[in-house]
């Protein structure tokens, strides 16, 4: 009965509520792009009626630089090696933009905008407790890659980390079956009453950030890739020894393909 109160003032706060953020939900974010180191990122999301704002955060702490037998090794980020990413999505508008800093290929700042997807889930039958929270688990491929999310119904928010939404109740862990994505929910905090961020000055206008399409984006992300393997096929073309080889594949991003690309790797 208490869970079933809380909800519903939940509902209600967000209910009246246009750009007040009245939720916050932290998420350990594991990157596995090694079978035996981990990358790991706080983040953060937060949730009003017509708004949520993602942000993935660096951890400042030291690494580890050796690998026992059998050992896998969590390495935190840090500021020096931390891609910076915002994902806002207006509820109202059914719009979702990233902005990013694209440090590989475009060494630029954009705020990517598509239209929300329509994240069609296919709910399981095993359920499971998460933080005291009752989970039911399901399953989906977005994007080339394919996820297995635990939500909770009695937390009535139909999002989660990164882009995933869609599923009755709030997102508290997902993972791709792969093992090169994760998140586990780390806290929830409601009411929330912080001042840290406010929606209505987040990087979406911040003219420091090019705004472009989903497609423009990875059209140009693409062109890039490839004028870099050209540039080193070129600069290589008359050496006979130590000759230098480059290839990019995008078997580790979270979105391998997409609706205009299905190639996954250049050489």
């Amino acid at each position: 009965m208490k869970t079933l109160f809380i909800a519903f003032l939940l509902f209600f706060q967000l209910s009246y509520s246009q750009s007040e953020i009245t939720l916050k939900v932290q998420y350990n974010e594991f990157i596995a792009q090694h079978p035996k180191i981990v990358m790991k990122n706080i983040g953060a999301l937060y949730m009003s009626k017509d708004f949520s704002f993602y942000k993935v955060e660096p951890i400042e702490s030291e690494k580890k630089s050796e690998i026992e037998d059998g050992q896998t090794i969590i390495l935190d980020s840090n500021e020096k090696d931390f891609l910076f990413s915002e994902i806002i999505v207006n509820n109202k508008e059914k719009t979702l933009t990233e902005t990013l800093y694209e440090n590989l290929f475009l060494k630029k700042h954009y705020a990517v905008k598509e239209n929300l997807s329509v994240m069609k889930w296919e709910i399981l039958d095993d359920e499971k407790k998460i933080n005291n929270y009752l989970c039911k688990s399901a399953q989906i491929t977005f994007r080339g890659r394919s996820y297995t999310a635990w939500y909770t119904e009695q937390i009535p928010i139909f999002s989660g980390p990164w882009k995933f939404n869609g599923l009755p109740g709030l997102i508290l862990s997902v993972s791709d079956k792969k093992g090169i994505y994760k998140w586990e929910v780390k806290s929830i905090t409601y009411p929330y009453k912080g001042k840290e961020i406010d929606l209505k000055k987040i990087n979406i206008n911040n003219p420091k950030f090019k705004s472009i399409s989903y497609k423009d984006f990875d059209i140009k992300r693409i062109k890039a890739i490839n004028e870099k393997i050209e540039m080193i096929r070129a600069r290589n073309a008359n050496r006979t020894e130590n000759k230098a080889s480059y290839s990019y594949s995008t078997f580790l991003e979270k979105e391998p393909t997409n609706e205009w690309r299905t190639k996954f790797f250049f050489d």
